[in-house]
């Protein structure tokens, strides 16, 4: 075989969704979760735990799935699909949150370099919007030259880069903020989720002819150290101190309420 059966798969999501949407709420429930730590993280300490091109590719990344299931819940008359289309949505919300919070707090880090001077707000919105429209250009573009209308494997896409891309911006942090454990072990968690065998696991479940296979799970059991990596590491830095400025600032905030 050499590719997966997306007819197939689109199948069993309509004819039986008992099996495949809690399979399907199992994987992105832990997405969600991860982004409200991620959204709690950045709105409290004006720092994400996630680099801003994970955000820009997650937001062409569900972008595009919100398009496609918005058509096919029509086409198929599917009220599964309609139920994968409101989560996706909501992960566009929380992506755009974050970037949003990323323009207005962190733009002299992750745009420091492209710039001689000072980043501004116009700058930093003008960068994260071309990274999203590249990253939805490659997304569209892949998917036409494969000829892959579902894209089932891009989803594993999101997954490993989950657990790869927060363990790197550990890597280079001194400290933590509140909520980093928490993270660390959701996304262990989520990380499992993804490469759980057929039965238990949305994508050996979907396709098991395909999926359930030996290099599926070595991509897993990767993923899945690097995500334990990074929670024994997160457990050993120091705690962050807030800052004077972001003492100050909560102080006034709080005093406004």
């Amino acid at each position: 075989m050499t590719s997966y059966d997306a007819d197939g798969i689109i199948a069993k999501f309509i004819n039986d969704p008992a099996t495949m949407l809690p399979l399907m709420a199992l994987a992105m429930g832990f997405g969600f979760i991860q982004y409200i730590y991620c959204a709690v993280i950045t709105r409290r300490d004006r720092i994400s735990p996630f680099p801003v091109y994970m955000h820009t590719y997650y937001l062409a990344h569900d972008l595009m799935f919100v398009l496609l299931f918005q058509r096919w819940f029509v086409e198929y008359d599917s009220w599964a699909f309609r139920v994968m289309w409101v989560g996706f949505l909501i992960f566009n919300v929380f992506e755009v949150y974050s970037l949003a919070q990323a323009v207005k707090y962190e733009r002299e880090r992750d745009f420091g370099r492209w710039f001689s001077k000072g980043v501004t707000v116009r700058q930093a919105t003008i960068a994260v919007s071309v990274m999203s429209a590249v990253a939805f250009v490659f997304l569209g573009t892949a998917r036409s030259f494969l000829d892959d209308k579902l894209m089932f494997c891009v989803f594993i896409t999101t997954n490993v880069m989950m657990a790869i891309g927060p363990a790197l911006y550990t890597f280079q942090r001194k400290d933590r903020v509140r909520g980093s454990i928490g993270l660390a072990f959701f996304i262990v968690l989520g990380t499992i989720a993804t490469f759980l065998p057929q039965g238990l696991g949305m994508y050996t479940t979907g396709d098991p002819d395909y999926f359930n296979r030996p290099w599926f799970f070595v991509l897993g059991a990767t993923c899945l150290i690097i995500a334990v990596w990074h929670l024994v590491t997160v457990r050993r830095l120091p705690l962050r101190s807030p800052s004077p400025g972001m003492a100050e600032a909560t102080g006034m905030a709080a005093a406004a309420a």
